[in-house]
């Protein structure tokens, strides 16, 4: 079940990632009031999806719900900005296999701090991840659309992610709070720091004006937010971090490649892009399947 709860966030993420792109690029709005339109509209989706399931909010409580505050300020909240800023700037596919070292970053922290042990597929399958993202990164510099400055806040997203899985792991097992309200509380942290921020950054008037015009915008990249937050962590309730982070990386890379390919073309699906998410899916597979 965690395996299909996992494919099913990525695919959601990988979503988000794709028409976040095409919106940005189409609409020129602010990406940090971009980031704060997606997370609030991601926080009630998480909410009628907590009500729905009766009971999801009747361990609400302090206790339960700090762990995922504090998950919630560094991803969505920190990781969105600089995820849709290495959007704008890389692109949708290369920013997700840039996400390909999640696996490598997630499974030294689990070591670190949860104990979990390595093995040889672990130590192959995190190569071959972190070679997709250098394929990338040495790409040729003399295309306009690529840019080192969005790789490098694409990797930085990364660990934050790889930080958001270890915490997901540690807090969804000492907490009793449903995963749809869990997600929930996550979002809504996520979502203060991102309306703090862009407020602060934009201005009030400023904040409004770009808020009213990206709600509408960015409602398909909140509702897979949304979605794809209770199933993420419904997966780290039942799976291990060395589990469920790969296949969650390879599963929005993959989809991201083929949605951006689809939806935008271009440079968003030419060899060394193939390539990578070969090398990253492979990475990302390995890991999964032998643990």
């Amino acid at each position: 079940m965690s395996i299909a709860l996992t494919a099913v966030a990525g695919m959601l993420f990988a979503v988000n990632a794709t028409v976040t792109r095409l919106v940005l690029d189409r609409t020129g709005i602010r990406t940090d009031v971009a980031a704060a339109a997606t997370v609030m509209t991601a926080t009630t989706v998480a909410l009628v999806v907590a009500m729905i399931g009766g009971d999801g909010l009747s361990d609400l409580s302090w206790e339960n719900s700090q762990g995922f505050l504090v998950i919630g300020a560094i991803v969505p909240g920190v990781a969105q900005l600089t995820f849709y800023a290495a959007i704008r700037v890389a692109g949708p596919s290369r920013s997700a296999i840039m996400l390909g070292t999640v696996p490598m970053w997630s499974v030294v922290l689990a070591t670190i701090f949860l104990n979990e042990h390595w093995s040889a597929s672990v130590v192959v399958g995190t190569i071959l991840a972190v070679m997709g993202s250098v394929i990338l990164a040495t790409e040729s510099a003399t295309k306009e659309s690529v840019s080192r400055l969005g790789l490098a806040l694409a990797a930085l997203t990364a660990l934050q992610f790889a930080i958001r899985d270890v915490l997901s792991r540690s807090v969804t097992q000492e907490s009793t709070l449903d995963s749809s309200a869990a997600a929930a509380v996550t979002l809504g942290a996520g979502a203060v720091v991102l309306v703090g921020v862009a407020v602060g950054t934009a201005g009030p008037q400023r904040f409004s004006k770009n808020l009213c015009r990206s709600m509408p915008a960015m409602l398909i990249p909140g509702v897979a937010v949304g979605l794809a937050m209770p199933a993420l962590l419904a997966a780290f309730e039942q799976s291990r971090v060395g589990i469920v982070s790969p296949l969650l990386g390879a599963t929005q890379t993959v989809g991201a490649v083929l949605l951006s390919g689809l939806l935008i073309g271009g440079t968003e699906r030419d060899k060394r892009v193939v390539l990578a998410v070969i090398v990253t899916l492979a990475g990302g597979t390995l890991i999964g399947v032998t643990r």
